[in-house]
């Protein structure tokens, strides 16, 4: 008899391929739609989002917290200034670069005598393509050192612009962070906890009379309920966009990247790593999307761990 866990894992892996499938068939039939609607939605909330926040929080927490003609307020107005600046510039940056294999030199389109062993046919565009190249079909041409394909850039991360990609993440993440501790101490200065979670509350407290706590308050409650809102969405964002930092950070570090996670053909150590992915300049360009950083290789040619020159690359 088979056991349960073997028979849902079966169910599981069934349900996987169908549903590929049927992504495969979508972007087959329906590419350009998805296209023109995926990528304008996605941006657009980003925008939104990263917008909603700054104002959230420079023109309603912010001014309960401090005074804002002090240094303080003003610290902070810099602080979002340059947030801003390097999540926007970052974003465009990565839109703009292409990373497609057709915007190699002409000269290096063709594999040397000496590396045509590890060039390799792609079926879609039928042409020879270096290691690490693969196809992107919603992009429909091949991607050097391809990632994935990012919706809120509406192009493929890879070669040349994952730079800026995790440059984003980390502005994002630090900008998350800091909504995050303004929201949390805000809302223990007018004891929101209690409002926004009575449940919680009324659990572990006798006696408490909602009414009189209420009334006590001088700040609209429906405020409080929305500042409580926030705070959970703020958690939400902070969580999702470190996850995506921390994988990002994991792939670099180990040479690697979400085409090929376990393929590590091309670890070169930490610091070669990054430095393949941020060029010469390495983590200073983390301060500006507009500090130029060469990238030591043009994306045809990839220098192979010394423990694994013997493998045959991805």
């Amino acid at each position: 008899m088979v056991k349960f866990h073997v028979l849902f894992l079966r169910m599981l892996r069934q349900a996987f391929i169908v549903s590929e499938a049927f992504i495969l068939r979508c972007l087959q039939h329906h590419r350009l739609k998805i296209i023109y609607l995926l990528h304008p939605i996605s941006a657009a909330l980003l925008l939104f989002v990263v917008g909603f926040y700054v104002w959230y929080e420079m023109l309603y927490i912010l001014p309960e917290m401090c005074d804002t003609h002090g240094r303080f307020y003003k610290l902070n107005c810099f602080l979002a200034v340059y947030l801003l600046h390097n999540i926007l510039g970052n974003m465009i940056c990565c839109w703009r670069t292409d990373t497609s294999f057709l915007a190699v030199a002409k000269g290096r389109r063709q594999p040397l005598a000496s590396e045509a062993h590890l060039w390799h046919l792609c079926t879609h565009c039928q042409m020879l393509v270096p290691p690490r190249t693969w196809h992107c079909r919603l992009c429909n041409t091949c991607m050097l050192k391809r990632d994935h394909h990012c919706n809120v850039t509406a192009n493929c991360i890879g070669h040349a612009n994952q730079r800026y990609f995790i440059a984003m993440l980390v502005n994002l993440t630090l900008g998350n962070v800091v909504a995050f501790f303004y929201n949390f101490i805000y809302i223990f200065k007018v004891r929101l906890p209690f409002f926004s979670d009575p449940l919680i509350l009324l659990s572990r407290f006798e006696g408490f009379d909602p009414v009189q706590y209420l009334n006590s308050l001088k700040t609209d409650p429906s405020w409080l309920i929305i500042n409580g809102i926030i705070l959970k969405l703020c958690i939400f964002s902070m969580v999702f966009v470190a996850s995506q930092l921390g994988i990002q950070l994991f792939m670099v570090s180990r040479g690697s990247c979400m085409y090929a996670v376990r393929d590590s053909s091309y670890d070169l150590g930490f610091w070669a790593n990054w430095q393949m992915v941020l060029g010469k300049r390495m983590f200073w360009t983390w301060l500006s999307p507009l500090i130029s950083s060469p990238l030591p290789k043009d994306g045809t040619q990839w220098p192979m761990a010394s423990n694994n020159c013997s493998k045959k690359p991805a």
